[in-house]
């Protein structure tokens, strides 16, 4: 056996290529964009915040698999799905990476488009505004303006602090 050594080591090292040979010559690796347009969900956004940048409803996500694993893939709903994780952020500009998950295996990410988003998060703000009434134009002939009444005479706005800031007057 000891005299042999080497020559059962190599037999062993070409059996084991010519399986993988035959494996994936039986169900080739494809590289494909996923069909459809993949929901960005977002999660751990602090409820304190608003963002106000465009974040992309979708991503497209192009995989490398299996034939097999592909007919997997496009069976199942949500089988790839995208995350846009917001956790420990605060009020300001971001780069953060959109995170791709499968759920059926073997599979490997090869490309996202957008990989990253930047994200704007602002606090989230409230201010009360007076109501001042204003008229304008002449009422028809044979009527006559009177005095304006308003209920409730304050209003109140929310939303992102640079635009509540804004706001002069109501």
């Amino acid at each position: 056996f000891a005299k042999n050594i080497r020559t059962f080591i190599l037999a062993l090292v070409l059996a084991l290529a010519v399986w993988i040979s035959a494996v994936t010559s039986d169900d080739p690796d494809e590289v494909r964009v996923y069909p459809g347009a993949i929901k960005v969900e977002k999660v751990g956004q602090d409820s304190s915040l608003i963002i106000t940048s465009e974040i992309p409803d979708t991503v497209e996500v192009t995989l490398r698999a299996p034939r097999s694993v592909w007919e997997q893939l496009t069976a199942l709903e949500r089988s790839v799905q995208a995350t846009l994780d917001l956790t420990g952020l605060s009020a300001g500009e971001h780069t953060v990476d959109i995170q791709i998950r499968y759920l059926v295996r073997p599979v490997q990410f090869v490309l996202a488009n957008p990989a990253s988003v930047t994200v704007i998060l602002e606090p989230n703000a409230t201010r009360i505004l007076t109501l001042d009434p204003s008229l304008s134009g002449k009422p028809a002939v044979g009527y006559q303006a009177g005095d304006v009444t308003l209920d409730p005479k304050e209003i109140v706005i929310s939303g992102p602090q640079s635009i509540v800031n804004q706001a002069a007057q109501a």
